[in-house]
């Protein structure tokens, strides 16, 4: 090796070895502060649910018994519900279809629970069809038929 060679390799030895010993008596960089989480546009499932369950209680006058029979149905109904909206794969009549299933589906364990008064005061505070999107039809999905609106559903 030629003596400029040597003489570049322990400039760069040098060079990289100051390099360090600058970097180790530096005070250790602080990390970045962790971002503060972004809220979530839906609350959790149990929040749903315990939501969900209060004002039922409110409403319909639940017995303690009766909260404590309706907190899994409700807890199940919104984890499926979380399921059906995470699904990205659904068409939105089928994400339509399953939200219904799911929720005849609840509130038929929960007519187990209720007393027919409830049930009744239940009914008559939310007639069928009545609703965020009563008024909102919209037309039907190809190669369907609009339902008969003579017939209840």
């Amino acid at each position: 090796m030629s003596r400029f060679g040597k003489f570049l390799a322990a400039a760069l030895l040098l060079f990289g070895l100051t390099a360090l010993a600058q970097e180790s008596s530096e005070p250790p960089a602080t990390p970045a502060p962790t971002p503060t989480p972004v809220p979530r546009h839906h609350p959790t499932q149990t929040d749903q649910a315990e939501k969900r369950l209060k004002r039922l209680s409110k409403r319909l006058s639940l017995t303690d018994d009766q909260q404590e029979k309706l907190r899994p149905i409700l807890q199940d109904e919104a984890r499926q519900m979380k399921a059906v909206d995470d699904d990205t794969s659904l068409t939105p009549q089928q994400r339509h279809k399953k939200t219904r299933e799911i929720r005849m589906a609840s509130r038929s364990q929960m007519d187990g629970i209720l007393t027919d008064e409830q049930k009744k005061q239940l009914q008559s505070e939310r007639p069928h069809g009545a609703g965020p999107h009563h008024g909102r039809h919209s037309a039907p999905a190809p190669g369907t038929t609009a339902p008969d609106s003579s017939t209840p559903q």
